[in-house]
């Protein structure tokens, strides 16, 4: 399949290329070229990069395998099943350290494949669950965030009036922001679409969402309704059980299923999609 890929791609991206050094070249020529290249060698990486790429996004995904040590792919999967990366990982024995995302399913295949394996965060997935965390944490306290002064010196500029804070309304929709604009212009490409009469299960094809985001986009006036009450101050029925888990995520259990099935022993009464999206 990776080789399919880099040919599809050398063969479109080549013959503009080529074109544009005045060198012209059809692409149906550098294809029979490349093909004709003997398959480069490659060998089982110490760390594994596992990543998931989109081939028609909100539907099919495959799965990307990096030598992080030397950034370069070396194979890419049909799918991103668990089935089918801890296959893999078992016909490819040596693979000490695993570099992914917060998958589930990644999670698992590596413990099924790859045993031994260590498995660690990269940096981009690091800093992007850090930025939401912190905007959720932002929106959930608006209520207490003070306007700043206009003058920098006012000696109680960090103080929060208590008195102030109950003329306050309880919350806000904050305004920019990446997870805010995001909603915003999701709401406004859903009603745009349902103008013009599109059905929920067109928009949510031609948008790459899933049917329940869009149906709560439309029974939405605002972007505002989403954005207030989602995150600030809602109780869930899963808050008596947060302390759990967050020790257990300490102490190194990151499989949300294993995680769910701990917390349902202990009286939870919900589902296991609550937990992961924790």
């Amino acid at each position: 399949m990776l080789e399919r890929l880099a040919v599809m791609l050398a063969g479109r991206a080549g013959a503009r290329l080529s074109h544009a050094l005045a060198a012209g070249v059809s692409r149906s020529t550098l294809l029979r070229l490349i093909r004709r290249l003997p398959e480069p060698e490659t060998s089982t990486p110490r760390v594994l990069g596992v990543d998931d790429f989109a081939l028609c996004k909100g539907h099919n995904y495959g799965t990307i395998l990096i030598d992080i040590e030397s950034r370069q792919p070396i194979d890419l999967l049909p799918d991103r099943t668990t089935s089918t990366v801890a296959r893999w990982l078992t016909d490819h024995p040596g693979v000490e350290v695993i570099c992914r995302d917060r998958s589930t399913a990644y999670a698992e295949a590596g413990r099924l494949g790859a045993p031994d394996a260590v498995h660690v965060a990269d940096r981009w997935h690091i800093w992007s669950n850090l930025a939401e965390a912190v905007e959720k944490t932002v929106l959930q306290h608006r209520a207490l965030l003070r306007e700043p002064h206009d003058s920098p010196a006012a000696p109680d500029a960090a103080v929060i009036d208590k008195a102030d804070l109950k003329a306050r309304p309880p919350a806000q929709p904050r305004t920019t922001g990446r997870l805010s604009d995001r909603v915003r212009e999701q709401h406004a490409a859903v009603h745009a679409l349902l103008d013009q009469g599109v059905g929920l299960r067109p928009i949510a094809r031609q948008l790459g969402l899933a049917r329940n985001t869009v149906r709560r986009y439309a029974n939405a006036a605002s972007a505002d309704e989403l954005l207030v009450g989602r995150w600030t101050g809602r109780a869930s029925i899963l808050d008596p059980y947060k302390p759990y888990l967050h020790q257990r995520w300490t102490e190194g259990c990151t499989v949300a299923r294993r995680l769910f099935e701990e917390v349902r022993e202990r009286g939870y009464p919900g589902g296991e999609n609550v937990v992961k999206s924790t």
